[in-house]
């Protein structure tokens, strides 16, 4: 079924219901998508479910409130579209793309957590103040991986490197002295970093 074939009032109600499943993890009640579109009468809301599982987009379990399951599944919201691809040096054709990217290792996670820099000492590794480093919760590294470790009571951001059957931080910084332990408590390593434009 082609979405272009519903109704106006159908495709919003799809989407509705998409955005739910999609985000939040469940599709919504027949009371919230009365609500929503001021649809007074669960039947009228019915008539529009019955409408779209006769074309296919989704499927209903019978006397249960949350039941809607989309036919085809969404990525979420993590996902942007590909548009193509910028040269910050020579020119590049500008090429439209027809594809996306789904973020959704570094944000959908559970066991990820973004931390945020206060300062600019890592600029010289590409991170500012005020950028998030995104982290995966990680008792161990591998050799050279960027890593969030505890020393003592301080919080690290270091890359992790195994020298003479000890752990050792190499600063990120140029200058800065690198630790040296054999009781290392890393909390993740480092999968990505964001910045928002000011």
């Amino acid at each position: 079924m082609d979405e272009a074939e519903l109704t106006s009032r159908q495709r919003d109600i799809y989407e509705f219901i998409a955005d739910k499943i999609t985000n939040r993890g469940y599709g919504p009640t027949v009371r919230e998508i009365g609500l929503e579109f001021g649809i007074l009468s669960p039947n009228g809301v019915v008539c529009h479910l019955k409408a779209l599982e006769k074309k296919g987009l989704i499927t209903r379990e019978p006397n249960m409130s949350r039941a809607i399951q989309l036919t085809k599944p969404r990525m979420k919201r993590t996902s942007l579209a590909l548009a193509g691809q910028v040269a910050a040096g020579t020119p590049l054709l500008a090429v439209q793309q027809d594809e996306r990217i789904d973020f959704g290792d570094l944000f959908g996670q559970e066991d990820h957590f973004c931390l945020r820099v206060n300062d600019d000492s890592l600029s010289g590794e590409s991170i500012a103040q005020g950028d998030f480093v995104i982290v995966h919760r990680r008792r161990d590294a591998h050799d050279g991986e960027v890593v969030v470790a505890l020393n003592g009571d301080a919080a690290l951001l270091r890359r992790f490197r195994k020298h003479k059957g000890r752990a050792r931080l190499d600063s990120l910084v140029d200058g800065s002295e690198a630790v040296h332990t054999s009781d290392l408590d890393i909390i993740g390593v480092v999968q990505g970093v964001i910045r928002r434009s000011k």
